[in-house]
């Protein structure tokens, strides 16, 4: 299974991202922020590719705020750019 990581600026910005993404049935869960990802915010949003999916789909992204989104694969994080 493909997981994708979502950082954020601050903790209130991901907890906020967190009960936005929930009210939406988006499954996913705060994360302490991976080591390997630099971040401002010792918090993340974990979740898998094809909850990803819908977020883009569904412009739900749009309506947060965060940093940087990444794809895990293995151990590596790939950022990406929506």
């Amino acid at each position: 299974m493909i997981h994708f990581v979502i950082t954020f600026e601050s903790t209130h910005q991901a907890m906020h991202a967190n009960k936005s993404l929930s009210t939406c049935d988006i499954k996913c869960e705060i994360v302490p922020t991976p080591r390997q990802i630099s971040s401002e915010c010792g918090f993340s949003i974990l979740g898998e590719v094809e909850t990803f999916n819908v977020l883009k789909d569904n412009k739900i992204l749009d309506k947060i705020k965060y940093d940087k989104i990444y794809i895990i694969k293995g151990e590596d994080y790939e950022n990406c750019r929506w």
